[in-house]
């Protein structure tokens, strides 16, 4: 299998990045809370969505993770090992806030860069899930 750029994986953060960001914008905290047991397709989305940002980050040349010192970039990779393996043991009230303060700002180190690259266009238009 071919190995995928930094070209290909800035899109593929920049998509599940503004995935999670509508997701958590449009959703009340008790509501994110209760997904484990009242939504479990949301909640798969959501780790999901966690993981390929996790896998992604991984495969980021430092040389990008300088220019945006206030990403976590390290956290994030983490955290894809912590959704990976811990199944059903995720606490919700830790990852509200990941999803509405910090993938805002990996959003945005991600579009800076695609800039650079030359490769910023909109991604496809989608519908809200």
């Amino acid at each position: 299998m071919a190995r995928r750029s930094v070209a290909d994986r800035l899109p593929d953060i920049r998509e599940a990045a503004t995935d999670l960001c509508d997701f958590a914008a449009d959703i009340a905290t008790e509501a994110f809370h209760a997904l484990p047991h009242a939504n479990r397709m949301a909640y798969r989305a959501v780790k999901n969505g966690l993981s390929e940002i996790g896998e992604a980050v991984k495969a980021i040349p430092e040389d990008i993770r300088q220019r945006h010192k206030a990403v976590d970039w390290k956290g994030f990779a983490g955290l894809r090992d912590l959704v990976a393996h811990q199944y059903f043991g995720i606490d919700t009230s830790r990852l509200l806030p990941i999803l509405r303060k910090e993938i805002p700002g990996l959003l945005a180190a991600v579009e800076i860069e695609l800039l650079r690259l030359g490769g910023a266009d909109e991604p496809e238009p989608r519908g809200k899930q």
